[in-house]
């Protein structure tokens, strides 16, 4: 699930114009060979839901007539991801951040062809102060990007392919018991 949110909110940081090395995870200090403007990329605790329940039914490959492959979700699964966008300019984290929220698909696959669902959860803004003079300006807007998937279990069912009725049954008879 990690690789996908990185390669989704990579894909969305390059759509809305900046270059994919600007983008990271999030490193353990600030420096100054960071570029000044970069996305980093901050993991946050997966959760897991038991769910159970049936997600679709297909012809099995090589047993099309005799069996059907179902796939049932076992556990859906939430990985909470913060984008932090740090720049100097406040004009281009503005304009940058609407085009990397517009970049940002609805709904993604995972390697298993699973829906992912890809949401804006919030944004927190840092840097900004009311200083008359500033030296250094660092801006940063953190975007709280929830990715929803689940994990998946194939059983092959096989099909009822002939019946066999069997007749077993008594006659009626046409006398009825006296009281």
């Amino acid at each position: 699930m990690r690789q996908i949110a990185t390669d989704t909110i990579t894909a969305a940081a390059v759509t809305a114009g900046l270059p994919k090395s600007a983008v990271m995870i999030e490193p353990d200090k600030d420096g100054i060979t960071l570029p000044n403007k970069r996305v980093e990329i901050a993991y946050l605790t997966e959760q897991y839901t038991r769910t159970g329940r049936p997600i679709r039914k297909r012809a099995t490959v090589g047993k099309e007539r005799t069996h059907r492959t179902l796939t049932r979700e076992r556990e859906a699964v939430r990985l909470p991801v913060r984008a932090a966008i740090r720049a100097d300019d406040e004009a281009w984290l503005k304009q940058f951040s609407r085009r990397f929220v517009a970049a940002l698909p609805k709904r993604t696959a995972d390697e298993y062809g699973n829906a992912v669902s890809v949401a804006v959860q919030k944004a927190e803004y840092g840097g900004f102060t009311t200083k008359k003079v500033e030296v250094f300006k660092k801006r940063s807007k953190v975007f709280h990007i929830m990715f929803t998937g689940m994990t998946t279990t194939e059983n092959e069912i096989p099909l009822i392919t002939s019946v066999t009725i069997t007749p077993d049954y008594r006659e009626a008879s046409n006398e009825q018991e006296q009281d």
